[in-house]
């Protein structure tokens, strides 16, 4: 049981310390579902080599982040209603997002104050969310393995670093798969999606987002990791437009390394050292 280990917001502990459980719940999120699958594969490969069997409940949708974001809170309320049952049990459910990880570990049992019935339960489902970079620090040992080549910057996202109180995974395990990572000027400054913030105030997202691939740029970044969905669609569609040569992977790509299942086919090649 999860509630047994140190609280999913509070980061993994000591990298590994823990045995990993026999089985999770994975949320793969709508937009890796939607935009990004081969993250969704990088993900069951990671938890999968750990000897974990993966439980992905037919019926699972979106958190509900968007609604709440705008204001649509009786939505979300509905959306989440949904999925309850879907998400009942003891194991632990797995996020690779730190969006969707806030909304369904903070803002979750929230909905439900006018009933108490399902606010318990909802309490205890958002007691076992965890997101895949605190998942992993937590139960994978940290051995290096350094199969990601050049240069890599970590992106934080908005929700997981404030939302969440995670700074310290995500690059823990990049410091053991990469070759080299390095720290960018306001890696914890919001690269401008924000959702609908970026429909409703493009030109601030995009000049929040130009300064965040500058400062990669600046480092002579190879890899810029996120952690978050909704950043690889912002970044990624920044990085196109500036023709940039650093390539975007998730969290769980970077650490799958170059080859293995989840891997984007148009990603370059390069060899350590170069």
């Amino acid at each position: 049981m999860l509630d047994a280990e140190p609280d999913a917001t509070g980061g993994g502990g000591t990298p590994g310390a823990f045995p990993p459980p026999r089985r999770i719940i994975l949320y793969p999120t709508c937009l890796v579902d939607t935009f990004f699958p081969g993250v969704g594969e990088a993900v069951v490969h990671l938890i999968e080599r750990m000897g974990i069997d993966i439980h992905f409940p037919e019926g699972l949708t979106c958190c509900g982040l968007p609604h709440f974001n705008n204001g649509f809170r009786e939505e979300s309320r509905r959306t989440l209603r949904g999925q309850l049952d879907l998400l009942a049990g003891e194991d632990p459910i797995v996020v690779p997002s730190g969006s969707c990880g806030w909304m369904l570990h903070c803002v979750l049992p929230t909905l439900f104050n006018d009933d108490p019935w399902i606010r318990e339960r909802a309490e205890q489902i958002a007691g076992r969310v965890v997101e895949l970079s605190q998942f992993l620090s937590r139960h994978v040992p940290a051995e290096a393995r350094r199969q990601l080549p050049g240069k890599v910057v970590y992106h934080d996202s908005c929700h997981l670093l404030r939302g969440m109180g995670e700074r310290d995974a995500p690059r823990s395990l990049l410091d053991t798969a990469s070759e080299c990572r390095e720290e960018m000027a306001g890696a914890d400054r919001c690269c401008g999606f924000g959702g609908s913030f970026a429909v409703k105030f493009p030109e601030v997202s995009c000049a929040m987002l130009d300064e965040k691939i500058a400062a990669a740029e600046k480092v002579g970044a190879d890899w810029m990791v996120a952690a978050d969905a909704g950043c690889m669609l912002q970044i990624g569609g920044g990085l196109a437009r500036r023709k940039s040569k650093i390539f975007l992977l998730h969290l769980a790509q970077a650490l799958a390394g170059p080859g293995a299942p989840g891997w984007p086919e148009d990603a370059p090649i390069r060899k350590a050292g170069s």
